[in-house]
């Protein structure tokens, strides 16, 4: 038995309507998807706090990890370019990034040269160039084992003598927040 929680009278521990007052009993199921949410506001806000907290900005010397992978810069090389082709407009560059990307973590990765940026001191950012300055080894796309490793180079073409460039990794091209940040030499 139990009390009617609107009239007070001794009711059937299991009924679901009040058989005096005609009135639902509230049920514990509401408590129980109540909690589960808060649940999961408290542990959204607790992710978010660790997200912010997490070191984003690296010098080009530093090794970056994210979730158990490493981001090196090895080289950062400006150059016009070796290919009688494809050179810099007047005034431009080709900033060329050896990208290294160690896998430490125990799953397979996947990598793609379209999550890294570029950003300039005029705050542009761009993807980078499709053609390479020289005979590099293109950072491509593919997946990488755990344990693996893998090196490749990308290109963009900025001003001459830009002293702010930063290269951008997103793990999420559907995000406006970057996941690592490299301020070049």
């Amino acid at each position: 038995m139990k009390k009617c929680k609107y009239c007070q009278s001794e009711i059937d521990s299991k009924a679901k309507v009040c058989p005096n007052c005609r009135k639902k009993q509230p049920g514990i199921v509401k408590w129980i998807i109540l909690a589960i949410i808060v649940v999961l506001i408290i542990g959204a806000v607790v992710s978010q706090k660790e997200e912010e907290a997490r070191k984003k900005d690296f010098t080009q010397n530093e090794v970056a990890t994210y979730e158990n992978v490493n981001y090196s810069i090895l080289k950062v090389d400006k150059t016009q370019g070796t290919n009688e082709y494809f050179k810099p407009k007047e005034g431009y560059e080709y900033v060329k990034v050896t990208i290294k990307i160690e896998n430490n973590s125990s799953d397979k990765i996947s990598y793609n040269a379209l999550d890294w940026q570029m950003v300039n001191a005029d705050g542009v950012e761009d993807a980078w160039g499709s053609i390479t300055a020289d005979d590099d080894k293109t950072l491509g796309s593919g997946d990488l084992d755990a344990g693996g490793k893998i090196e490749g180079v990308l290109v963009w073409e900025q001003k001459k003598g830009d002293s702010n460039l930063r290269l951008r990794y997103y793990n999420n091209l559907l995000s406006d927040n970057y996941t690592l940040q490299f301020q070049l030499d």
